[in-house]
């Protein structure tokens, strides 16, 4: 808010496109951590695949997904004398026998082979990346060695159903009667480790870099040692690189400083717009602030305000601890899955002794 009003941030169809993974790469991709393979247009079987409910993972390597191995309850468990209604709850995936990837085969071919050469692989589509669904793999990243892993992550998330259906939605010039044409993208990057801490989201507005933060929401106590050179290496970089080369007026791209800070690499672009994580900032902020013209606005978790980032990213993704932890473990499922099913139960009995006293009324 400005003055007890909300500010407007004109953002354009053309600016989204602008930032599509595709668009940038094909001019800055020698910049980036690593290569990346880019499959447009997408099968339209692979399309409805996505959008189809449930999660259902190939035949031939459904096993590489811990999530869906099978587990069911024999004589030599605790829970040998589950009834057969308890027991299919872990037998859903049972009941389909088609492989979804009979639709798509060659396809599904071409992905295989690009992870076998990548080693691993991690995904985006146009614009987002499917951060949101890290709790569900063991390594609590986007790190892919397989199909499953792939379509498990792309599944299970949030961010994924944005770039198919509302990747437009804040823009200024958008036409319901005439939505925007544009090819639906999958990007599979090879992966590469980097350190989180020195990772940052940068901000530009009418082509002037007006902020920086942080991008991991950790406290490190040797930024404050080296912001002028973080300022100074991202100075140049948007200078010499990004300034007369994008299309775009105002973007957020991000960049990673390895130590020794020798390099930098570009590691994405995004609209300039409120569903872009502002991070340290407020979208307000960003908004309306006027810096000089060689000043920026550089921001870190400090020692006195780490407390107030402690939640995780994408935490209002998460789910229970006890289905993550069951994640990686078949009988830890079980467990959890029995809990469920007992909570049902009693759930039901209350409801049941709650109509009968309801009646004797």
């Amino acid at each position: 808010m400005t003055d007890g009003h909300f500010v407007v941030i004109p953002v354009t169809v053309e600016d989204v496109l602008y930032c599509s993974f595709s668009s940038w790469y094909a001019k800055f991709g020698k910049y980036t951590i690593s290569d990346a393979a880019i499959f447009k247009p997408l099968p339209k079987e692979f399309v409805a695949y996505l959008e189809s409910d449930g999660i259902e993972l190939p035949k031939e390597n459904k096993k590489d997904s811990v999530l869906f191995q099978d587990a069911k309850p024999n004589s030599d468990n605790e829970y040998s004398d589950w009834e057969e209604s308890d027991a299919g709850i872990l037998k859903n995936s049972e009941k389909m026998n088609s492989d979804p990837t009979e639709h798509f085969k060659s396809f599904h071919n071409e992905l295989k082979e690009t992870i076998k050469s990548f080693g691993s692989v991690a995904p985006k589509l146009n614009w987002s990346a499917p951060q949101d669904s890290t709790w569900i793999m063991t390594g609590r990243n986007m790190k892919c060695f397989s199909t499953s892993d792939l379509f498990l992550l792309l599944k299970s998330s949030d961010y994924v159903n944005h770039d198919m259906y509302h990747a437009f939605d804040e823009t200024t010039d958008y036409d319901k009667a005439n939505p925007p044409k544009f090819e639906l993208e999958l990007i599979l990057r090879k992966w590469v480790d980097i350190n989180p801490s020195t990772e940052f989201r940068c901000f530009v507005r009418d082509r002037q870099l007006i902020a920086i933060s942080q991008r991991d929401l950790n406290y490190y106590s040797f930024l404050d040692e080296i912001k002028e050179e973080i300022m100074e290496k991202i100075f140049m970089f948007f200078d010499d690189v990004l300034m007369g080369k994008f299309d775009c007026n105002s973007f957020v791209f991000d960049v990673y400083i390895p130590k020794p800070l020798k390099k930098m690499y570009l590691i994405d672009i995004n609209p300039f717009q409120r569903s872009t994580e502002s991070l340290l900032f407020s979208w307000n902020e960003l908004a309306t602030m006027k810096p000089a013209d060689d000043d920026v606005d550089i921001r870190f978790v400090t020692e006195h305000n780490s407390g107030r980032f402690a939640s995780k990213a994408h935490s209002q993704n998460h789910v229970p601890v006890e289905f993550v932890n069951a994640s990686v473990d078949t009988q830890s499922m079980i467990d959890f899955l029995k809990k469920c099913k007992n909570m049902e139960l009693e759930n039901s009995d209350s409801d049941d002794s709650s109509n009968e006293e309801t009646e004797r009324l």
